[in-house]
């Protein structure tokens, strides 16, 4: 009978381990830019690499056609504008016939679509609210149902800003201006046996509640800490986390899965973005989630996350900060920024270089260096930045100390580039203020680059959301921000009227 016992024990034991899930680490492909890796690129570069996860804004065909067979799980979203641009509420066909197209048909050809977002962050402070997402969910919802697709999960997208600004993770709990459309999100999850999707940025909470830049590191070198009784946190992501895990709790959602849908660290554009903390975060971070060490609410949980993003964005709405275009882990070029080691062993390495990509001709195109018309010289740099991306040039960026000619040398350049070097449309001329050179002009910390040939059309018609500010106090707008191209604008001429020598 014993022995009999023993083999019972042996059986579940190995039942459980059967029904036991491993996290993954995935990463984020962000694709609003102006070049992009080819997608079969992309594809090797996860499977040298060993990243079997990938996140994508929107289930580009070509994407998914690359990624057929490949046993790489995908994550795909319908986003926020095609709802507003198809009038959900009288032309709800169109979201069926999307599904067919763009999740059935890849999935019937081998893609391995797992998980569809239904919006993104469409409650956020700094988005043009969605506010019938839960009749866009159930109707999405009943369409995969239709579609034998049930094995796809769903849920929805949510940035830390859906939660009150506190100071402590006990006090957290959702705002108040849409907590009741936050609670029908929840019923829907549970009933669809669905999780949490919650997008974090620490660069920018830290601003948002002033805390060191230490307190960013999961190896925090200060003694700052946040007390919050038997709990403390000493870094921003297990305060961010367990915000929302008291959040669920006071919700009647206790045990509710969390999966991180965006984190990481930029590398330009901004005030501690560089490519050395970005290897610092990362490497403690990915340390730490690999060791499912969890947070001081959810000890010892496994938390599955996608880091943000693979490449930059250089399209991406300057509202959030020039350092939002450049959360890449990667060059556009396909060449590693820094050091990480996606397996969380913590190891000094870099990922693997992607291979096939090519570049365009070794040529810059720079500013002449005539400022006898310096009205011209203001409106070609506006016009320049304002159709590329000038963010390097924002202040304690790489490029944040050039003089003036340099100034409108990188602005020109990155006009150029972003054209890939196309001679038609003016090409390199600005009113007569443009040179080409087959010297590079890159000096100190700013690179002014040489973009790679793109042999495919990248995602494009994903309309600039309206941004809003806020107080983190509660829903209070404060203001409407200006367009990017006003904010260039005011930029270059500060650079213009105070360059630095």
């Amino acid at each position: 009978m014993e022995r009999r016992w023993n083999w019972v024990a042996v059986f579940l034991l190995l039942l459980l381990g059967a029904y036991s899930v491993d996290g993954f680490i995935g990463i984020q492909w962000g694709r609003y830019a102006s070049q992009s890796l080819v997608p079969s690129v992309v594809v090797d570069l996860l499977l040298q690499n060993g990243i079997k996860e990938i996140k994508l804004s929107a289930p580009s065909p070509n994407v998914l056609e690359a990624l057929q067979s490949s046993n790489i799980g995908i994550t795909v979203a319908l986003q926020n504008d095609f709802i507003r641009r198809d009038k959900w509420l009288s032309n709800i066909k169109n979201v069926s016939q999307w599904v067919e197209e763009l999740l059935l048909e890849p999935v019937q050809r081998g893609v391995h679509i797992q998980t569809l977002i239904i919006l993104e962050e469409p409650l956020s402070l700094y988005r043009t609210p969605v506010l019938n997402m839960t009749d866009v969910f159930q109707e999405t919802v009943s369409n995969l149902h239709r579609c034998n697709l049930t094995h796809i999960r769903t849920t929805t997208t949510h940035s830390s800003d859906v939660l009150k600004n506190v100071s402590k993770p006990s006090q957290a709990d959702f705002r108040d201006d849409i907590k009741d459309k936050m609670l029908e999100s929840l019923r829907l999850f549970k009933k669809t046996n669905s999780f949490f999707m919650y997008n974090m940025v620490p660069i920018f909470s830290l601003m948002v509640n002033k805390w060191p830049i230490e307190f960013a590191f999961m190896d925090n070198n200060s003694t700052f800490t946040i007390v919050d009784g038997k709990y403390t946190y000493r870094n921003a992501f297990e305060f961010l986390f367990d915000c929302l895990v008291v959040t669920l709790e006071k919700a009647g959602y206790p045990d509710m899965e969390i999966v991180i849908g965006e984190i990481g660290w930029p590398t330009d554009g901004g005030k501690y973005a560089t490519p050395e903390n970005a290897e610092r975060f990362y490497r403690g971070f990915l340390k730490h989630i690999s060791e499912k060490k969890g947070t001081p609410r959810r000890p010892k949980w496994n938390i599955d996350v996608f880091l943000s993003s693979l490449t930059d964005e250089n399209k991406v709405p300057l509202q959030l900060g020039p350092s939002y275009r450049h959360r890449g882990i990667y060059n556009f070029d396909g060449t590693p920024k820094f050091a990480i080691d996606f397996t969380g062993k913590g190891r000094l390495m870099f990922p693997v270089l992607a291979q096939g990509s090519l570049k365009m001709p070794s040529r810059w195109c720079v500013f002449n260096g005539d400022t006898s018309n310096m009205t011209k010289v203001e409106e070609q740099f506006q016009y320049a930045c304002t159709l590329s991306d000038c963010s390097s040039l924002s202040p304690y960026s790489s490029c944040s100390q050039l003089d003036l000619k340099s100034n409108v040398s990188f602005a020109f350049n990155m006009f150029y580039q972003t054209s890939n070097q196309d001679q038609k449309n003016g090409g390199c001329d600005f009113a007569g203020l443009g040179a080409l050179t087959t010297r590079d002009p890159s000096m100190g910390t700013c690179y002014f680059p040489v973009e790679i040939l793109t042999a495919e059309k990248v995602d494009a018609g994903i309309q600039i959301p309206t941004y809003i500010g806020y107080d983190r106090s509660g829903a209070h707008a404060l203001r409407s921000f200006a367009t990017p191209q006003l904010l260039f604008i005011a930029l270059s001429l500060l650079y213009l009227i105070w360059p630095n020598n």
